[in-house]
């Protein structure tokens, strides 16, 4: 078996994460993924907390940490390796070019595609919600056959968000790419303006319906690349500052913010093996020798001193269920949920108390490793993060990015 000193399973922003962490130390790191990662079709921020758990807003995601069960996954690892894989990130997208701004100490209010305020802690420049302060003419750009993006819609939402704001205007561009007869996506249209055509059409349109001094709010389009190029360009050409929305899958920021860390990764020695389906591993003792691929024509094993099981829970099919049952697939490492599947959810899908479905998860220790009900470690060297882990609902905290940082960089430290 190819020895290495840690194989991460999953390359999600928890599997990036943890091999940035190991590599940082100058270990052997090698990724298996099957896909890119939910990070690669979100939104590009990290939620840190943007509300408690029993639905309180906060303001201040650090204070919140207080507040949390002991199950809570940031409660197991602590405040220090949560600041710690802060610091790693913001370092890391500095070196690469593409810097993120933000702080544990306060929320950011990002607009979304449904004119909603949405929290997040840390935020490329494209989306720097601080810009909103203060603004009173926003105008919303959209495109032609752009689909689940409605400019007016937006601007309702906001007119009741941001009372502050004395105009909101609308404008539609339109990219002649299919002539209106498909829908388009923001992968379509930051693709369009990747290229020098794109990016003067859309500033001919825009001048003239945008003035010096507007805050103009456009979906998640400006560029493909990791990089703050269109976005300088599309200020200093209209004399407007600009900011992404949050919009619905595919997200082109998040694509970049992977683009970035495989790139980072892979210049400092990181190996990757994609389309890599990992089914089971090799345990003798208590500790994993290796573990198993199985591709169409073959399979494949992998041997390393430690393990980093980073495979995005039940929306990824890193934890699967079945009736009264729920198990992790490679491991087969427990996951406690209750007997009787009704006792799973409530009535109430969006509202009311939380769904007891989504603290569904494998228990760890303080290290991330596994253990059973007793609290006895299973496996010595396999170290879990991301939405593997139980004790939190992401959705409702506003917290799944900033758990899969946290962890992986204290699963790849652990490891």
């Amino acid at each position: 078996m190819l020895e290495n000193d840690l194989i991460v399973v999953g390359s999600g922003l928890a599997g990036l994460m943890a091999a940035a962490a190991a590599s940082k130390k100058g270990k052997r790191v090698l990724v298996l993924t099957k896909g890119a990662g939910t990070i690669a079709i979100g939104g590009g921020s990290i939620d840190v907390l943007g509300y408690s758990e029993s639905g309180r807003q906060l303001d201040n995601p650090l204070q919140g940490l207080s507040g949390l069960s002991t199950s809570h996954p940031y409660s197991k690892i602590g405040q220090p390796a949560l600041a710690n894989a802060v610091a790693l990130f913001l370092s890391l997208c500095d070196e690469a070019g593409y810097p993120y701004k933000g702080s544990l100490g306060e929320s950011q209010w990002l607009p979304t595609a449904i004119g909603t305020l949405k929290p997040t802690c840390l935020t490329p420049l494209t989306m720097d919600a601080k810009k909103l302060v203060g603004a009173k003419k926003i105008v919303v750009i959209g495109f032609v056959g752009l689909k689940d993006y409605y400019p007016d819609l937006i601007v309702k939402g906001l007119e009741r968000s941001l009372p502050h704001v004395a105009k909101f205007e609308t404008v539609m561009l339109d990219t002649g790419l299919t002539g209106g007869k498909r829908d388009l996506n923001a992968l379509d249209i930051a693709r369009w303006l990747d290229k020098m055509p794109g990016r003067q059409s859309c500033i001919q349109q825009l001048k003239g319906k945008v003035h010096p001094g507007n805050l103009v709010l456009t979906p998640p389009v400006l560029g493909t690349s990791p990089d703050y190029q269109l976005l300088q360009e599309m200020e200093e050409a209209t004399g407007c500052s600009f900011i992404e929305t949050v919009g619905l899958p595919p997200a082109v920021t998040g694509m970049r913010l992977r683009n970035l860390l495989v790139r980072y990764l892979r210049d400092r020695g990181v190996l990757f093996i994609e389309q890599a389906d990992v089914v089971a591993a090799i345990v003798e003792s208590g500790r994993c020798q290796g573990v198993i691929t199985h591709n169409i024509d073959r399979q494949r094993t992998y041997g390393a001193k430690s393990f980093v099981l980073a495979t995005g829970g039940f929306f990824a099919t890193g934890l699967r269920s079945g009736p009264g049952r729920a198990w992790e697939p490679i491991f087969d490492l427990p996951v406690q949920v209750p007997s009787d599947p009704e006792e799973w959810s409530g009535e109430s899908l969006f509202s009311g108390p939380p769904q007891t479905f989504a603290y569904f998860g494998i228990a760890v220790d303080s290290s991330l490793r596994p253990i059973d009900a007793s609290g006895k470690v299973i496996l010595e060297n396999v170290f879990i993060a991301g939405q593997n882990l139980a004790g939190y609902d992401y959705c409702r905290e506003k917290s799944g990015n900033g758990v899969a940082m946290a962890t992986g960089y204290l699963a790849g430290i652990s490891a």
